[in-house]
């Protein structure tokens, strides 16, 4: 039972500074290709710089980044959220001692990009930091819009318990050899207080692009 003590030490350690550093700074700016309407592109900075967050991280916590970009028209009483669309940037770091990287997978929509591995924290923050470039193109010429980005952090999705199990499979299973099985305990008991410290402190920041016409067509 040591691995279980040991992550919960960890997280009644880290829970309450975890975020108490630098937070993300999410941003959404208006950027012209050649021949082409602007666009928005998002992009985050020190999303990973708090210390205790790291740590998590190398005891074989994922970290989730979610993102929901929308369009808004002005005019009138109130503005009209004409679209959205939202996209998730998984954040993992690999404790193979041979390869010690980290790993990051952007899903939006039916499109996976896996960035393979990287090897250092500043490298990592650096691809987070560059510009994801949307397609979210406004449906109404020469009206008034602006883009509204909405980031929510978790250090552990409150759904998911599945890394926290994998890590602890090892160590609890020799100990519990003729009962039930660790993880259904985990999951039920335990689990469920991690899942509150962790995923259930989920944080949100928010950013709005400056008010753009869109093109005539």
């Amino acid at each position: 039972m040591r691995a279980l003590w040991r992550v919960v030490l960890l997280v009644l350690a880290a829970a309450a500074p975890l975020w108490a550093q630098r937070d993300p700074a999410v941003r959404v700016d208006l950027v012209r290709a050649a021949g082409q309407p602007d666009v928005p592109a998002v992009s985050v900075s020190h999303a990973l710089d708090d210390p205790q967050l790291q740590e998590l991280m190398r005891n074989g916590f994922a970290v989730a980044l979610h993102f929901r970009l929308e369009l808004w028209r002005t005019g009138g009483v109130f503005n009209d959220l004409e679209s959205a669309t939202q996209w998730d940037v998984k954040v993992q770091y690999n404790l193979d001692p041979y390869g010690k990287a980290y790993n990051i997978v952007r899903h939006h929509g039916n499109q996976i990009e896996d960035f393979g591995a990287i090897r250092s924290l500043d490298s990592t923050e650096a691809l987070l930091a560059r510009p994801y470039r949307v397609l979210l193109p406004p449906r109404h010429p020469h009206a008034k819009y602006y883009y509204n980005v909405v980031l929510e952090v978790e250090a552990l999705n409150a759904n998911d318990l599945s890394e926290l199990q994998r890590w602890l499979h090892g160590d609890l299973q020799p100990a519990v050899r003729g009962k039930t099985n660790p993880l259904s305990a985990l999951k039920n008991g335990v689990g469920r207080l991690l899942s509150r410290m962790l995923g259930g402190t989920k944080r949100s920041y928010e950013a709005t692009s400056p008010t753009f016409v869109a093109d005539g067509g």
